[in-house]
């Protein structure tokens, strides 16, 4: 049965419609509110949101290329289980990209960046204190985005969010469950910071590659027993 969409139909002022509806959907699929395996319909979808099917068509699609959605001839299209084989690329990647924005960022910054990222560090540490584990999310994506835009690296930004859907979605899972590593990503933060200060990018390198070195954890949340329906062995 077709799983569809809870919620009113986008209205974000000077966002194309296909980009709002690809975010909506996009959302679903990350927060879990659409399962792993669900089968979803373009007409339901379409009908939820307001709109015609070719944006959610288009979006479909797009989720596709990011391992998000299986979209199978003749049966219908899906929400991709999660794949150890995928979340291990996109870590690598990931950690490989942000390793050279970091490197980069400690070249290119100046004096007010450096205020923003310890702004940021302080605002996370609040959010931590608080137990607000969402703020703390959005405020880590801020860190890493903040140090792309230090580092004038905007196609890192493109390519880091393709990466994460799946990643993101495992994350959704650990944060279900209680668990977090709110101050061993505060103290990654500021040692990265703290080589971006000094200018030195081979340490800001190194202190990200320690940072997102998280391979284990993620196996250990992804291969548990209560999540085994959620997932398969192999990259589709």
């Amino acid at each position: 049965m077709s799983k569809s969409i809870s919620g009113k139909a986008p209205s974000s002022i000077g966002i194309p419609i296909s980009q709002r509806v690809y975010e909506q959907i996009r959302e679903r699929i990350i927060s879990m509110t659409w399962q792993p395996g669900a089968r979803v319909s373009e007409k339901d979808v379409a009908t939820e949101l307001g709109v015609s099917k070719t944006p959610v068509r288009e979006a479909f699609i797009r989720l596709s290329e990011e391992g998000l959605m299986d979209i199978r001839p003749q049966s219908g299209s899906y929400v991709s289980k999660i794949s150890f084989e995928r979340v291990y690329e996109s870590l690598m990647l990931r950690r490989a990209l942000e390793m050279a924005v970091a490197a980069e960022a400690a070249s290119q910054r100046g004096a007010i960046d450096l205020i923003k990222l310890q702004d940021l560090i302080d605002l996370q540490t609040q959010a931590a204190a608080q137990g607000d584990g969402p703020w703390f999310l959005k405020l880590d994506r801020e860190f890493h985005s903040a140090l792309i835009e230090i580092a004038k690296m905007p196609s890192a930004s493109r390519i880091i969010r393709a990466l994460l859907g799946t990643v993101d979605r495992v994350q959704t899972i650990r944060m279900s469950k209680g668990k977090n590593r709110h101050q061993e990503v505060i103290a990654a933060h500021q040692d990265i910071l703290d080589a971006i200060s000094l200018r030195d990018g081979p340490a800001a390198a190194a202190a990200m590659d320690a940072h997102l070195n998280c391979i284990d954890l993620f196996a250990q949340i992804i291969r548990s027993p209560e999540v085994r329906d959620l997932v398969v062995s192999h990259a589709s």
